[in-house]
C-alpha cells in the first residue's frame, strides 16, 4: 500500500465484504502492522471467520451478486478469486479447501472425481423451482443420481464482429464461425485464449460430431483448421477488455466473445453484432457446488448463499451489468425486451435460444487437447 489510493481502495475493499480475514491480515503483515483491530459491525450476524469460504471468478463476489445473503448476515462471504478454472483446480489440489466455488459445468464431473464435491439438497434451494427447464439437464453436472452442482449464470460463446468493417457478415444467414478463417482479415481476428473456448471452437467449425468427445480423425481435422487459423490472428486472450477495446478501435474486424462485449460495444455506439453462427454458439452454463470441506456448522450458511445466488435481485443485478444469461426464470420478466436484445439474448422462447447451441461437456480427452492447444499456440 504505497500511495493514498492504494489505502482507500483497501479500505473499500473490507467495507464492501471483499476481503476475507486472512487475505487482510496478509496485507497488514506485509506492510509491518503486526496487529490490529478489524471492524466487526454490530449488524453482522456472523464473524468473520464464521463467513464460509467462496472461491470464484473475479467480480462474482460483489455483494450485489448475494444481497439476500448480505442483507441477512450484514457481510459477504469470506472470497477468494480465481484466474481460471486450471488455476483453482491447482491450488484446491495443494490443500486450499473453499466451502463453495462456482466451475462451469464442464469442470463438475472432474472436480467430483477429484473428491472436491459434495452431493446438494435441492428440497433446500428456495429458488430451486424457478430455474429455467433446459437447465437441469446440463451434461454432467447429476452423478450416479446425485445432483453436484446447480446452474446459477449461462451465455454464449460466439463472434462479436463490426459491422462496418465486415458488412458482408451481416444478414443472419451470413452468421459463421467461418469469420474467424476469414483470411481478409488477417491480422484483425482474436480467439478466446482457453481450451474450452479456443479449441471448441476449431471443433464446432471443422464439422466434429460431438466437439467434446472427439474422434482422433476429428481430433487430426480440428488441429489442421488451429494450425491454418493461427497466422491469421490478431492475438489469442483471455481479457474481455482487451478483446473489447481492440473491437471498438477498428483494431479487431471480429472476434471469439462472451455475450457482455456487445453490450458494452452497443453502450459506445459501436456499430457490431453478436452472432447465431450457422453451425451453432458454444452455450456455457456456470454455477454453483458445495464442496467435501465443509463443516456440518457452515453447511445452513453455504445454503443461504447458495439461495442468494439464484434469486431474482441477483439475476436482474447480473444481467443488467454482465449481459449474461441467469438461472432464474422469472429474471426475463423484469428486463425489456429492448434490455435483453441489447446484451445478445433474446425477448423470446428463452429455453429454445439456450439449447440451441452446443452445450458445453465434460472434455473427455482433456490432456491430449491441451498439448494439441498449447503446440499449436506455439507454433510447434
Amino acid at each position: 500500500m504505497e500511495t493514498k489510493r492504494d489505502i482507500e481502495r483497501f479500505i473499500d475493499e473490507i467495507k464492501y465484504g471483499r476481503l476475507g480475514r486472512r487475505d487482510i491480515m496478509r496485507i497488514m503483515a506485509s506492510v509491518g502492522l503486526a496487529s490490529f483491530i478489524l471492524p466487526t459491525g454490530r449488524t453482522a450476524a456472523l464473524a468473520q471467520e464464521e463467513q464460509p469460504m467462496l472461491y470464484t471468478w473475479a467480480g462474482y463476489e460483489v455483494p450485489e451478486m448475494h444481497k439476500e445473503y448480505f442483507d441477512k448476515y450484514g457481510a459477504s462471504p469470506d472470497a477468494t478469486v480465481w484466474g481460471d478454472e486450471e488455476e483453482a483446480e491447482i491450488k484446491m489440489r495443494s490443500g486450499f479447501e473453499p466451502d463453495m466455488v462456482m466451475p462451469c459445468s464442464y469442470k463438475v464431473m472432474k472436480w467430483n472425481e477429484l473428491g472436491f464435491l459434495r452431493p446438494i439438497d435441492t428440497a433446500r434451494l428456495e429458488h430451486w423451482d424457478e430455474i429455467i427447464p433446459t437447465l437441469y439437464d446440463v451434461p454432467d453436472t447429476v452423478l450416479e443420481g446425485q445432483r453436484m452442482w446447480v446452474p446459477a449464470w449461462w451465455g454464449l460463446t460466439s463472434v462479436t464482429f463490426r459491422t462496418d468493417l465486415a458488412p458482408e457478415y451481416v444478414p443472419t444467414e451470413a452468421h459463421t464461425w467461418g469469420i474467424l478463417w476469414d483470411e481478409k482479415y488477417e491480422g484483425r481476428l482474436s480467439m478466446i485464449d482457453s481450451l474450452i473456448d479456443g479449441v471448441m471452437v476449431a471443433a464446432i467449425y471443422s464439422g466434429a460430431e460431438d466437439p467434446f468427445n472427439m474422434t482422433p480423425e476429428e481430433t487430426a481435422r480440428c488441429k489442421e483448421y488451429m494450425e491454418r487459423q493461427k497466422p491469421l490472428l490478431r492475438f489469442y486472450s483471455s481479457d474481455n477488455t482487451g478483446w473489447q477495446q481492440a473491437l471498438a478501435s477498428g483494431e479487431l474486424v471480429a472476434a471469439a466473445s462472451w455475450n457482455d462485449t456487445i453490450l458494452n460495444l452497443s453502450n459506445q455506439g459501436i456499430p457490431s453484432m453478436f452472432m447465431q453462427p450457422k453451425e451453432g454458439a458454444m452455450t456455457w452454463t456456470c454455477g454453483l457446488a458445495m464442496t467435501n470441506w465443509v463443516t456440518p456448522e457452515k453447511e445452513a450458511i453455504v445454503y443461504d448463499l447458495m439461495n442468494a445466488y439464484l434469486s431474482v435481485d441477483t439475476g436482474i443485478y447480473w444481467v443488467d451489468s454482465f449481459g449474461m444469461g441467469h438461472s432464474n426464470k422469472l429474471v426475463y420478466d423484469q428486463i425489456s425486451d429492448e434490455d435483453l436484445i441489447a446484451r445478445g439474448l433474446t425477448p423470446g422462447d428463452i429455453e429454445a435460444y439456450i439449447a440451441a447451441g452446443h452445450f458445453q461437456a465434460t472434455i473427455k480427452n482433456e490432456p491430449e487437447l491441451q498439448q494439441m492447444y498449447e503446440a499449436v499456440k506455439a507454433g510447434i
